[in-house]
């Protein structure tokens, strides 16, 4: 494969993989907005860093988040964005859920009365996984209760939202007659309410997302990255650095240090609440930097950062970005970085930009000019 060629699956693979993630982040975010609206009771609560789930047989499934919207009712949600080409490896997928107990969804003590499995499959999924939920048995099924949804994303150009509909016309709905009427989704999805879909505007969630900001599984290491350089490096700068920052000079480096296991308490406590962000994640992430040549490995646990402010080198993929934003903008950055490394580079020299070494300058307004994009 050419260079060149293979620089742009690199790529390609790299973003695909962070634009997936931040679906599920998207799909998490936006219900528990969406719940929340529609719960008025105390008792409801929602956890986007559920606690796995194990079965009869021994294997193990996290859900995507939970919901108590009631003392009586509460909802599990797995978020499918790949169905299995074998129907025996999706049952496996959800044979978790069908051992749940009312006691791993307690809230405060209390365990509900009754528990939905909602299954949110993209919608370009949805066919393969209806085939599958139709080759099962009906006793697999039953107990407990699933609620297959079929998701998508629309109106990108105008108001763009998510769309989630039911897969059948009969069966299958929510079972939340303890919510009050005009709140209970089974009505606005049911045969009666003419099967009419949930819309959740982005607009409505954004905030959610920026506190939720990982869904309940290792991120790539592309897109926690990008996390930690938009919304924890510049908090490390101090007052001088801060105004070098405010000239957005993309050649202009502001160095600090971080320590692996500080840097993972400061993400759980003061960025993702409650969140569960492991030290591996943290070093592997700063592993990418590296190769992104935005990051120095001292050693073992500790890294110089090699901050700038990227605003106008963002700005280059503007017009390839569908949805996203900046955040977007800095992953396609980045993942350019990285890949041209990869590709250019010899195994011995990207192996050496993550071995511990010296800093190139003890200064922190050294001048240092990114490598960029090249030519093949």
């Amino acid at each position: 494969m050419k260079g060149q060629d293979k620089y742009e699956r690199c790529v390609e693979q790299a973003f695909t993989e962070f634009s997936s993630y931040d679906e599920v982040v998207d799909i998490v975010a936006a219900w528990e907005q969406f719940l929340s609206d529609i719960s008025i009771t105390s008792a409801f609560e929602f956890r986007w860093f559920p606690k796995p789930i194990t079965s009869d047989s021994g294997s193990e499934r996290t859900p995507t988040f939970t919901a108590s919207l009631t003392p009586e009712y509460s909802i599990v949600a797995d978020v499918i964005q790949e169905v299995p080409s074998d129907a025996q490896a999706f049952r496996e997928r959800l044979a978790p859920f069908t051992t749940i107990e009312t006691s791993d969804i307690s809230h405060n003590g209390t365990s509900p009365e009754t528990i939905d499995i909602c299954l949110h499959i993209t919608d370009e999924q949805a066919q393969s996984a209806r085939v599958h939920l139709n080759s099962f048995d009906d006793e697999f099924l039953r107990d407990p209760h699933l609620v297959p949804l079929q998701f998508s994303l629309i109106d990108q150009d105008t108001i763009p939202k998510y769309k989630f509909e039911r897969m059948s016309l009969v069966g299958e709905n929510f079972r939340d007659g303890s919510l009050p009427d005009h709140s209970q989704m089974s009505t606005q999805m049911s045969s009666d309410g003419g099967l009419a879909s949930i819309q959740i505007p982005i607009s409505d969630f954004d905030r959610n997302k920026a506190t939720g900001v990982l869904c309940n599984k290792q991120p790539p290491s592309l897109y926690l990255a990008c996390h930690m350089w938009d919304r924890v490096f510049y908090d490390q700068l101090n007052d001088s650095q801060r105004i070098e920052w405010q000239r957005e000079d993309p050649d202009q480096t502001l160095t600090f240090e971080v320590e692996v296991n500080s840097l993972t308490d400061n993400l759980n406590n003061d960025y993702i609440p409650n969140g569960s962000v492991s030290s591996e994640w943290v070093e592997e992430t700063l592993e990418y930097l590296c190769v992104v040549e935005t990051a120095q490995k001292l050693t073992d646990n500790r890294y110089q950062i090699d901050f700038r402010n990227l605003r106008e080198k963002r700005r280059e993929y503007k017009d390839v970005i569908v949805r996203g934003g900046e955040f977007s903008d800095l992953a396609m950055l980045f993942a350019g970085w990285h890949c041209e490394n990869e590709v250019e580079l010899d195994t011995d020299d990207l192996q050496e930009l993550t071995e511990p070494g010296s800093p190139d300058d003890d200064t922190d307004s050294k001048d240092y000019t990114q490598p960029t994009i090249g030519e093949y």
